[in-house]
Parts: C-alpha cells; sequence; structure tokens
C-alpha cells in the first residue's frame, strides 16, 4: 500500500459519512522520523514501547507498508495524496541537483498542484492540528498554516536539536527554523524537548475546541528519533550498559525476535554487515563506548516518544473521544544510517 494512497483512502472514509450530528471519526496521525523497522517491541525490539505495542495488539499492523527513502518526500505523498514529484519533493530540498533546481516537482516545497488532506478536510468541516515536523516548507506561503492547518506548532526544517536551543543539523538551517499558527518564530520556550512538548501542543489545539460538535484531524509528527539523540531522564539512563556486546549482537537478537514474532520469514537471511561499518572487535574501547552510548540513548529516545503519545492517547480517552478516533502510526523512513552524539 503506498504511502499518497493512504491519503486518498482517509480522505473517502471522512467524507463519504452520513454528516447526521457529525459522528465522522477523528483521525490521529502520528508520524515518527527516521525510525528503524525494528525499533518497537511489537516488531521485535528490546526498547520498551507498551503505548505503540498496544495500538499494533489492539489494531493492524502492515508488514509491506511503503514510504519514500527521506523525509520530506514521503510527508509530501502522506499530506497530498499525490506522487512526491508531483507534490512538489521529488528530492529532498536540501538534496536538489543542479539538474532539478527550477524544474517543476522539484520545487523543495509542497506545490499549489496539490491540495493537503488538511485543507480537504477543514473545507469539509474537521479541525486540523499540526504538531511537530513539517518539511515541506520553511518560507511564509509554504507553512502548515497556508496548508489548511488551522493551529500549527512546527519544525520546518530537516533536523535540528530536540532542546531549545534551536540548533540546526545544517548550516543553512542553523538556527533551525520553527512556526507557530502561520507566523515564525524567534525562540522557543527554556523548557522545550520535542516529544513532550509537540504532545502537549496537540493536546492544547484539541482541547481548546472540545465540544463544539466538529470532528478533528491531528497530525502529530515527532522529530524523534531522528538525530541528533537527545533525551532527558529517567530515559538517559534506563538503558545504560544494555548495548556494550555491540551492535552485531543487537542486530542478531532483534532479526531472531522477529522472526519469532512472524515479521520475517523463518528462512530469511540476514544481510550482512555495511561495509563502511567496522566489526564491532575491530572498534578502540572508546568507539566502543560512544557507539554504546548512541545507542543507549536512542533507545531512551524511543521510549520517550513512545510515553508521549501514549499520554495523548489518555488525553483522547479522558476527553471521551477516544472510541470515535483512528490512529495511524508510521515512520516517514528507516533507519539514519548515520548518527549524532548526544
Amino acid at each position: 500500500m503506498r504511502r499518497y494512497l493512504l491519503a486518498a483512502c482517509l480522505v473517502a472514509l471522512t467524507t463519504n459519512l452520513v454528516l447526521a450530528a457529525d459522528k465522522r471519526p477523528n483521525i490521529l496521525l502520528v508520524v515518527a522520523d527516521d525510525m528503524g523497522w525494528t525499533d518497537l517491541g511489537a516488531f521485535g525490539s528490546e526498547i520498551e514501547t507498551p503505548s505503540l505495542d498496544r495500538l499494533a495488539k489492539e489494531g493492524m499492523m502492515f508488514t509491506d507498508f511503503h514510504v519514500s527513502v527521506s523525509c520530506s518526500p514521503t510527508r509530501s505523498m502522506l499530506v497530498s495524496g499525490n506522487d512526491n514529484h508531483v507534490a512538489g519533493l521529488g528530492n529532498m530540498g536540501e538534496l536538489l541537483t543542479d539538474n532539478q533546481v527550477g524544474k517543476p516537482g522539484y520545487e523543495g516545497h509542497l506545490n499549489d498542484r496539490v491540495v493537503s488532506l488538511a485543507e480537504v478536510l477543514r473545507k469539509g468541516g474537521y479541525h486540523t492540528y499540526l504538531s511537530g515536523k513539517w518539511h515541506l516548507g520553511h518560507e511564509s506561503g509554504t507553512l502548515p498554516f497556508d496548508r489548511g492547518f488551522e493551529r500549527s506548532f512546527s519544525m520546518l526544517v530537516g533536523g535540528a536539536s530536540h532542546w531549545a536551543d534551536m540548533y540546526g543539523l545544517l548550516p543553512a538551517d542553523d538556527p533551525a527554523k520553527y512556526s507557530k499558527d502561520g507566523k515564525h518564530l524567534k525562540s522557543l520556550t527554556t523548557d522545550f524537548y520535542s516529544s513532550r512538548s509537540y504532545a502537549d501542543f496537540l493536546m492544547e489545539a484539541i482541547r481548546r475546541n472540545r465540544g463544539d460538535g466538529k470532528p478533528f484531524l491531528a497530525y502529530l509528527a515527532f522529530t524523534a528519533p531522528h538525530d541528533p539523540v537527545h533525551v532527558p531522564e529517567p530515559w538517559l539512563s534506563k538503558y545504560r550498559g544494555r548495548y556494550d556486546d555491540g551492535y552485531e549482537v543487537l542486530k542478531a537478537n532483534r532479526w531472531k525476535a522477529a522472526k519469532k514474532i512472524g515479521v520475517v520469514p523463518e528462512g530469511a537471511e540476514l544481510a550482512a554487515r555495511h561495509p563502511n561499518i567496522k566489526a564491532w572487535d575491530k572498534l578502540s574501547k572508546d568507539e566502543r563506548e560512544i557507539e554504546a552510548r548512541g545507542m543507549e540513548v536512542y533507545a531512551g529516545m524511543l521510549e520517550a516518544m513512545d510515553y508521549h503519545y501514549g499520554r495523548v492517547v489518555d488525553f483522547l480517552k479522558d476527553i471521551g473521544e477516544f472510541d470515535n478516533t483512528v490512529i495511524i502510526f508510521l515512520s516517514d523512513n528507516g533507519a539514519n544510517p548515520w548518527y549524532s552524539s548526544e
């Protein structure tokens, strides 16, 4: 099932139902950023992700569910229901080659040849909220507010610090650009942490309009676990020592667990180590410590994301909207082959 078909299905689901008393379902669309496919417990991970595991157990798990190879192309298809080459993200804006610059389909932002899911649903009577990563345009006229989201708090670029310092991963994106309700932000609150703050904003947006009888689209676009790997306590210390045996042992254990669950066929062969990755026993003591620490913080970051997603679910239960909410969770692409430390 391709990403742009999912958007079309969501529109059909919400526009073809009887509008009497407006019992159309809410939609909670949750997207992780650069999450590996075995990072969740439901897919064989040792990382504790009880909230998302519960969603997998009580819902439907897709084991042949395709996205693009990178962030913004996937997001453009998800939001527009069109191929990314039609929607303006034939390539990530940061990676455009000389022969792509200025060409149709390579505008580097969600273009005007498509309409967004938020624009369609808002016109159809839905509230539309976005909290988290946008990556579909960072200039005025291309912000979430400009594309149908009535409330939005968004990191606009590809990657940034998860703290309040707004450090951008690329020189051109430093400081990283953020917007709130159509206006660029000059600073973030001092207590900002991405997963917590995005969940907080989304719940506040839903709460503000609660009781007016209108359904909502709530797009929770976590920037976790995209690098740099950042997480506060108690998750920062939780996985200390868990990965001291190295990434090759972790890879084998994940593969074995995925087979046991049935995510991969029993006879499938584990892929060889990438030639650019050193064998664990060839690393120095300092290199092993750095790599193990990176895996520890990444694991804590994933668990923290699961925790804050769980807070949103509990909130929907508290306000009586959970049973009328379709929840969809995915990652925009697979795991990042690189990392940056805490």
